[in-house]
């Protein structure tokens, strides 16, 4: 019945067809650009954070967004799967790796396509809603699994990142020797994304993001390939490897 509300209140504000949609797009955008370059954010040469008040505020705003997500989620599932599916067949350093824990995984969709390739995978989220077989309660910034005990890592939700030194820290100690952080990533803020409601952290160009998570972490760069794009978005999926 949500959706449905939705669906008739865009309806009423943008019309039908193409030229609704591109209306939609553009104010969307228009918004998105005055948000990011308000109060809201704070902006340096390299990274953009949003202001929160507290880490509390951080938690309860992050964990808001599954309530005005989840029919699209549903909805796109199939095709959200397939993505996963075709991006884990491009990352050849997978192979061979026994565990994934995939963080910011929401639903748990990434999680399903990596069960599909035979690999043990879970995923935690600050809100994976209820009963989710898939996806536990967590927060990537104090990650309670044991120090060496994951192969590799997963996320898409590096711009859902609060502290970006406290998370990377975090995936370094639950790694094994040799283990891999496996980030898909958007363009940054000068290559042509612009954050949007709930994107808490982004960086000025991928470049720039993957020199970051480098030099907080010790990690070794060992993958970066173009995802293209995936509905609104261009995607780079970059790998690092934890140096023994």
């Amino acid at each position: 019945m949500l959706a449905l509300i939705r669906r008739l209140a865009n309806v009423a504000r943008f019309g039908l067809g193409d030229q609704a949609r591109e209306k939609k797009r553009l104010i969307k955008a228009e918004t998105r650009q005055k948000t990011f370059e308000s109060d809201l954010w704070e902006r340096t040469d390299s990274l953009a954070r949003r202001n929160y008040d507290s880490y509390e505020a951080y938690l309860q705003h992050q964990s808001s967004k599954l309530a005005q997500v989840t029919d699209r989620l549903i909805e796109n599932e199939a095709d959200d799967l397939a993505e996963f599916e075709r991006r884990f067949a491009l990352c050849d350093e997978l192979r061979g790796r026994r565990n994934v824990l995939c963080l910011g995984a929401r639903l748990g969709t990434e999680v399903k396509a990596l069960h599909r390739r035979g690999i043990f995978a879970v995923g935690i989220d600050l809100n994976p809603g209820p009963e989710n077989a898939y996806v536990l309660v967590g927060d990537f910034h104090g990650l309670v699994f044991g120090d060496g005990s994951v192969d590799a890592v997963y996320t898409n939700a590096m711009d859902h990142v609060f502290d970006l030194d406290r998370m990377l820290g975090e995936i370094r100690r639950v790694l094994t020797p040799g283990g891999i952080f496996i980030a898909d990533v958007l363009d940054g803020f000068s290559e042509g994304f612009t954050p949007g409601r709930f994107e808490s952290m982004h960086w000025r160009d991928i470049d720039t993001l993957c020199e970051q998570i480098r030099l907080a972490s010790g990690f070794d760069e060992v993958a970066r390939r173009p995802l293209g794009q995936f509905r609104r978005d261009r995607w780079t999926q970059t790998v690092f490897r934890k140096v023994a």
